[in-house]
């Protein structure tokens, strides 16, 4: 077979490695640390279900099929619509608030670069049925101590959907032009600034409009003060105050950044990305308030809010920072049935080790095949140091080796 047909599509792609499985671990463990329950959702979904929530970009990247039942189906885009569809067949049936946790696949037909992938892994956490500030501020919380577990540093920006409105109503932005304004907004760092203005005069807007706009929607740095006497509606900023208040307590670096708009349709409040320095392919982890889209599948309006971690991308920037911490070691004759019984014994312990499983290799076979794999250091029982109760331990980077006593592993 050609071999450029064994190569995964565009977009997506095979994964080899302990990286994104150790990540999902931590992640879960988190998760359930802070009482989140374990949700699974199906890969397909009704078309009525995901059309109409996404918004004009998020629809277009549906994968939409007609199923062997000539049902019309589609993948699911995110964990977010399928959590809703959930929630709304079981009210009454699940306690309020509805704490969840989602680890699964969505697609999406978007052009494929760095840290976009056709076929990604979100892990999902959502609150159905509490109120604000309270719920987004223990999504926060969750979320550094993800940070502390992985050693990420990362920086949370904030804004708010009802805020973004007040403001086009400020400066007088026509009805018209508001809602192709901010899909504009949403692609800001995707696009230079000349094209950006470019934009903004296709949508006729007049020269001092373009230069409130830039003032206002593209300051990393926004001054808070000053966008709340602009709306003249304190109130609205009530959320992200208390979020920026949390990182301030925290000592996590956080900003108010109201030209974040964040491109799906479902949301209704506060919305926030959070990056991380290091990674240049996106943000690490995103979401925000989805107080209306139950109520778009049942007429009943509860209150929900989620984050949702990029996997994938996660992976990507800590994937060169990975320890193999995994034992490996080599098998001899001499010594492989004494070896089966302290590896029993390492195992029950809680540690991950490797044995190769054929002592009739000669050693230096054995150390090529762990060099493959990456690990830097290995295990080798050699008959008179195992007798001593020791074992040899070699870098394989160095070359340099000691005895070491058994029971220090």
């Amino acid at each position: 077979m050609d071999k450029e047909l064994l190569q995964p599509l565009s977009g997506f792609r095979d994964y080899l490695g302990p990286t994104k499985v150790r990540i999902i671990r931590a992640l879960q463990e988190t998760f359930e640390q802070y009482g989140y329950q374990a949700l699974e959702t199906p890969a397909l979904e009704r078309q009525e279900i995901l059309l109409g929530k996404l918004g004009e970009e998020g629809q277009k990247q549906l994968y939409l099929f007609e199923d062997n039942g000539k049902r019309k189906v589609g993948l699911r885009y995110d964990l977010t619509v399928p959590l809703a569809r959930f929630v709304s067949s079981n009210l009454g049936n699940i306690p309020l608030p509805f704490k969840r946790y989602e680890i699964g696949n969505a697609w999406r037909a978007e052009k494929a670069q760095k840290g976009r992938f056709r076929q990604f892994t979100q892990a999902d956490i959502d609150v159905v049925g509490a109120p604000e500030p309270s719920s987004e501020i223990e999504l926060f919380s969750l979320v550094a101590a993800v940070a502390k577990k992985l050693g990420l540093k990362i920086i949370y920006q904030v804004s708010d959907r009802r805020v973004l409105a007040e403001i086009m109503e400020a400066l007088k932005i026509p009805e018209g032009e508001r809602m192709p304004l901010m899909r504009l907004l949403d692609k800001k760092d995707k696009i230079s600034s000349e094209d950006f203005n470019a934009e903004l005069v296709k949508l006729g807007l007049s020269d001092i409009e373009r230069r409130q706009i830039a003032s206002t929607f593209l300051n990393e740095r926004a001054d808070i003060e000053k966008i709340e006497k602009l709306t003249g509606k304190p109130e609205l900023f009530n959320t992200v105050r208390a979020l920026l208040d949390w990182a301030k307590n925290e000592g996590v670096e956080a900003e108010f950044t109201p030209g974040m708009v964040r491109g799906l349709d479902y949301y209704t409040g506060t919305i926030f990305e959070i990056k991380a320095p290091e990674y240049d392919g996106g943000t690490v982890v995103a979401g925000g308030r989805f107080d209306s889209l139950v109520e778009q599948l049942t007429g009943q309006k509860i209150p929900a809010v989620g984050i949702s971690f990029g996997v994938d991308r996660l992976a990507d920037l800590l994937q060169d920072k990975e320890q193999n911490e995994t034992l490996y070691i080599v098998r001899l004759p001499e010594t492989a049935n004494e070896l089966d019984n302290w590896v029993r014994q390492l195992r029950a312990d809680g540690k991950d080790v490797e044995v190769y499983l054929d002592e009739n290799v000669e050693l230096g076979k054995q150390i090529k095949y762990a060099d493959k794999r990456g690990y830097q250091n290995i295990l080798i029982p050699f008959e008179n140091e195992w007798a001593r109760g020791q074992i040899v331990r070699k870098n394989l980077k160095s070359g340099d080796q000691e005895s070491i006593n058994r029971d220090k592993i």
